[in-house]
């Protein structure tokens, strides 16, 4: 097990998301990287993997209250796999896909000793040996494993959707595609290109893209909406004034600071954040902080 687990961005949801929502994301990823749809691959593994933790760590109130007080780096050097999965019915996961469980082993492997526990994958090795031997005979031929790669998009792409180049060595060699990037992604988001990683005498597999959101410097999303900051004078905050300011799309607003506005203080302009699924924008939302100069006392 890695040092730290973002879990909210394993399961690609907001740190608010509620228990349906959460629901709704674990089935969904865990159909994708479920390890008997994706025969001999140990990315789509660690995957399932991964979200198993995650979803038994914040469908449990207790766990998840633990985790965002600690935050992922010591969540993890305070709680071992047992602990994560201490209570938690993971034999939902195997009726989930027509499996039949192993209730009895699964508890036997998370009833690890103090000494063991917090080992890096000996339960999960495990887990999956067993795995491997109760799926095995569901296997469906033909398919090739997924590829998975990591893309890097900017902010900009993120909020208004973009057409990304890319490129993957597939082991026959280099493939090229052309990535429909959605407007509002959302870092670590997910996006599946169906039947497009070849395969030797095979059926094309899917190629499963993660996108890596780079830092801006101006700007910051928080849900739909975009935040920046803007300097000014400490006249221009008491005499008030309608400065200039830049969108994430390259258009200028004329912003309206009435006078007496205190340093620190945010306004709002409406409609210029991020898209949502409905088209319907959120807000820009613009911090206005007090420019020092050499002549202020």
């Amino acid at each position: 097990m890695a040092a730290w687990k973002d879990y909210y961005r394993i399961l690609q949801v907001e740190a608010e998301a509620d228990q349906t929502t959460l629901k709704k994301a674990y089935h969904k990823l865990a159909v994708i990287w479920h390890p008997d749809r994706n025969p001999d691959s140990s990315v789509a593994e660690e995957r399932f993997k991964a979200i198993a933790e995650a979803y038994a760590v914040l469908s449990d109130p207790l766990k998840r209250q633990r985790y965002d007080q600690l935050g992922p780096d010591n969540f993890a050097s305070e709680y071992g796999t047992a602990d994560i999965f201490q209570g938690f019915d993971l034999s939902d996961l195997f009726r989930e896909f027509g499996l039949p469980p192993i209730k009895e082993t699964l508890f036997g492997i998370l009833s690890e000793d103090e000494d063991t526990k917090r080992t890096s994958s000996g339960p999960y090795q495990d887990f999956f040996s067993e795995f491997g031997q109760k799926a095995g005979k569901n296997k469906r031929p033909g398919k090739s494993p997924p590829l998975a790669m990591t893309l890097a998009i900017s902010l900009k792409e993120a909020v208004f959707g973009a057409i990304k180049p890319a490129a993957f060595n597939a082991g026959s060699g280099v493939v090229k595609v052309s990535l429909t990037i959605p407007h509002g992604a959302r870092h670590g988001q997910l996006l599946t290109v169906k039947n497009r990683v070849p395969g030797s005498g095979r059926q094309p597999g899917d190629l499963m893209v993660t996108l890596n959101v780079t830092p801006e410097p101006t700007f910051r999303r928080v849900g739909q909406d975009l935040l920046t900051t803007i300097n000014l004078t400490r006249d221009e905050l008491s005499g008030g004034c309608r400065p200039l300011v830049p969108t994430l799309d390259g258009k200028t607003l004329k912003l309206a600071v009435a006078a007496g506005t205190k340093s620190g203080s945010r306004l709002k302009a409406s409609g210029h954040g991020v898209p949502g699924p409905d088209g319907k924008r959120g807000d820009l939302l613009i911090t206005v902080m007090e420019r020092y100069s050499r002549n202020d006392k």
